[in-house]
């Protein structure tokens, strides 16, 4: 069984590595590409000190991709003492905590594992920060809205469309069995690029409901949901799809 696996194309090359070390026949595909707003970068440093200003006791940055908090980090030494930071998912936190910020990060890597944290529930007048692409997470903000928050949206780059895929090699239609997407974004660029009908016949592997249900309203009926969007945890779906393969052409 091969995979078709679609990332931003930044993170394509090392996800097809990961997967054939795990001794799984996988295509990386790039459909969308993660682009630095440099309007909103330059204007970050001014955004922080003006969280000098706040008289809060504590103010809360939620990081929502890897993206977000390379920038964090970038700016590492102007963040005031009083913040307190919140990554989506372990490879977020991973990089705030190693640069030496002290960051909370959820069981379940989503939005819903964070409105999950005690932290972020008795949020009353609290000033939270989302950093974060542009569009999207619109349940984050929402729902801390509504929990009483002061939320402001810091929105540092932008997903970008690119005009043909990029793949990290050659591949024919007939050789993919599966379809792995890691966002709502990768899978209506998919419908954009590649066959509906073909993608329809597929077994896909997604990262959430909401993703599940991106793909079940494109006409998707074979979903498998990850628990998150690791490579680790995409290649265990992945596995689980094979064994059942396997055990359904042997009954």
């Amino acid at each position: 069984m091969t995979f078709l696996l679609l990332r931003p194309q930044a993170k394509c090359l090392a996800s097809a590595q990961v997967f054939n070390e795990a001794k799984l026949s996988a295509v990386a595909c790039g459909l969308i590409d993660t682009v630095l707003d440099k309007d909103c970068i330059a204007q970050l440093p001014l955004r922080i000190a003006d969280l000098r200003n706040l008289a809060a006791t504590e103010i809360y940055i939620v990081v929502t991709s890897t993206v977000a908090a390379q920038q964090c980090v970038q700016l590492k030494n102007q963040w005031p003492a009083n913040v307190c930071f919140f990554a989506v998912g372990a490879s977020t936190g991973n990089i705030l905590q190693k640069a030496g910020f002290d960051a909370i990060v959820p069981q379940a890597p989503r939005t819903e594992g964070l409105l999950s944290l005690a932290e972020l529930n008795d949020v009353v007048d609290k000033n939270i920060v989302i950093m974060k692409g542009f569009g999207g997470r619109e349940l984050l903000r929402d729902t801390l809205t509504s929990r009483g928050a002061v939320v402001s949206e810091w929105e540092v780059y932008k997903r970008v469309k690119l005009d043909s895929p990029v793949c990290t090699q050659g591949w024919q239609q007939d050789q993919i069995r599966c379809i792995i997407a890691t966002s709502g974004e990768v899978i209506q660029a998919a419908f954009e690029y590649f066959e509906t009908n073909w993608l329809q016949k597929l077994n896909w592997i997604v990262v959430s409901q909401r993703t599940a249900d991106i793909a079940s309203k494109l006409g998707v009926s074979q979903i498998s949901i990850s628990r998150d969007a690791s490579d680790q945890a995409l290649i265990q779906c992945a596995k689980q799809l094979i064994t059942r393969a396997r055990h359904s052409s042997e009954h």
